[in-house]
């Protein structure tokens, strides 16, 4: 589609004009499930026989000097639907659990698999290969569970970690139900739980249950049972444990709510763990701090505790570590609203279980997501997980350069939400952020505080939320932000109970 200058609404015109005094022609085409790849000077004379005919019957010809031609593609459409249900073993018993319905499409992607392309099995393999250099180097020989079961309750909660439901034998459906109030479950077994259709939600006769059960928000909390399994582990082998990790977070640019988590970890005798986390830190460096200087970050590793948390120890129940602790962190733009360092992973040392006075456990956790996104200059988390074949396309045969969008300029759309908050009652904010990611399937990009009233009267505080709406890979039109933001307005009702304004 060819525009004249400051028609199409995009940052690509020069001049721009407002947005509603131009075709919005990114908006119009996520209507027809179309985004805008590409956007070039329009020449006459490559237009296959363009003639100026005259603007609107006059005798007056279109100016053509600025006009751009908007190159457009189909969008690719997501091909997951309904609840998808997943299993894992858990102490030494096949458990089955229901997916939370944003990372359905995430579960068994296989991006770490052997003939993956994808930038974090890429950079993986890059880290081992040096790594290998120093220590001989050994995969763990079982697979780590998914789920796992905190029966204590004093580590871990809804707010940090996502809860999910599994199917257990001679389960009290109506308790299910009462432990469930306040839970942010899948689209599908929300449906289940208010019509009590259960045939509808899996075939078979099983009943499902919450009694603590959370998806892993680490590799680091199951190191040492994984650890005391490796009985042909040889002293200072490097111990390599790789997959997914989950966690309940704000939404943020820099904050994922799942990612791929590398841990290399070597046992040592005691007195000897200084020399072994320098060591580990020196090659993890060697690797990571030309592909990042490339792409204008620097990457260092410090004791001091970044002003953010790091990103995957987030509610981690990690070893019982000395007080000399590393952050891996790269220094950012200190320009921007973001936080100036990143912190992409730890190294540190962590006393052996079953206590042994004799041995000591280094460890490096990374988070791989982060590190590819810095390295390839990916804007948004959430393109790493598109299944749109033109992103793999550019990182084939273990390629780790820039990334290139092939959907520009896309169409974002803001809607607010105000609510009261009872007097006694207790908001989170988190649990907030949760449900817009469940409602939306991942297109919210921002949920920011705008305003916050207390009623003289009552005692309740109102607060008003703006929540942005914009998918970096898909086309998304103005009706589907809107039916988003109704879904999201009964969510919040039902879920968190509070009151809408």
């Amino acid at each position: 589609m060819a525009l004249c200058r400051g028609q199409g609404g995009t940052p690509a015109d020069q001049p721009a004009r407002e947005w509603q005094n131009s075709w919005q022609v990114v908006a119009m085409a996520a209507q027809a499930g179309f985004i805008l790849s590409k956007v070039h000077p329009f020449n006459a004379r490559e237009a296959g026989g363009y003639t100026c005919t005259g603007y609107r019957s006059q005798d007056k010809p279109f100016c053509i000097e600025g006009a751009l031609n908007h190159i457009f593609t189909q969008s690719w459409h997501d091909p997951h639907s309904g609840t998808a249900v997943s299993q894992t073993e858990v102490e030494g018993k096949l458990v089955s659990f229901l997916v939370p319905e944003i990372f359905r499409d995430k579960i068994n992607r296989g991006f770490l698999d052997l003939n993956s392309e994808h930038p974090v099995r890429t950079l993986n393999e890059k880290l081992l290969v040096q790594l290998s250099k120093s220590f001989p180097v050994q995969e763990a020989n079982s697979s780590l569970p998914l789920v796992f079961q905190d029966s204590t309750g004093s580590l871990f909660s809804s707010d940090g970690c996502w809860m999910v439901p599994v199917a257990e034998e001679n389960a009290d459906p109506p308790s299910v139900i009462n432990k469930t109030a306040k839970i942010i479950l899948p689209s599908g077994f929300l449906h289940w739980l208010r019509t009590g259709q259960g045939d509808d939600l899996i075939s078979g006769e099983k009943d499902w249950v919450f009694n603590k059960y959370y998806l892993r928000p680490s590799m680091l909390y199951p190191l040492h049972a994984v650890l005391v399994q490796q009985t042909e582990l040889l002293p200072r082998t490097l111990l390599v444990l790789s997959g997914l990790a989950f966690r309940k977070c704000k939404i943020s640019s820099h904050d994922l709510p799942v990612f791929h988590e590398t841990v290399f970890v070597c046992v040592v005798s005691q007195g000897s763990e200084d020399a072994c986390i320098q060591c580990l830190t020196e090659n993890i460096l060697t690797v990571l701090s030309p592909l990042l200087q490339a792409s204008g970050f620097k990457l260092d590793c410090t004791t001091e505790e970044p002003e953010t948390p790091p990103p995957n120890t987030f509610l981690i129940p990690e070893p019982q570590h000395r007080n000399l602790k590393y952050f891996v962190t790269e220094a950012l733009d200190p320009s921007g609203a973001e936080p100036q360092k990143l912190c992409v992973g730890t190294v540190n040392a962590a006393s052996w279980l079953p206590t042994n006075i004799s041995q000591e456990c280094v460890y490096a956790s990374l988070n791989l997501d982060l590190l590819a996104m810095q390295i390839c200059g990916i804007m948004d988390w959430r393109m790493l997980w598109t299944s749109d074949e033109r992103f793999l396309a550019q990182f084939g045969g273990g390629h780790l350069g820039p990334f290139r969008s092939f959907s520009l300029y896309p169409p974002s759309y803001a809607h607010d939400i105000s609510f009261w908050v009872p007097k006694a009652g207790r908001f989170d904010e988190t649990q907030l952020h949760a449900i817009a990611r469940c409602v939306s399937g991942e297109t919210v990009v921002s949920l920011r505080l705008l305003d916050s009233f207390l009623h003289p009267g009552t005692g309740q505080t109102s607060l008003c939320y703006r929540i942005t709406y914009c998918s970096c890979d898909q086309a998304l039109s103005e009706q589907q932000a809107a039916a988003m933001q109704m879904n999201l307005r009964e969510a919040v009702q039902w879920s968190l109970g509070l009151a809408l304004r």
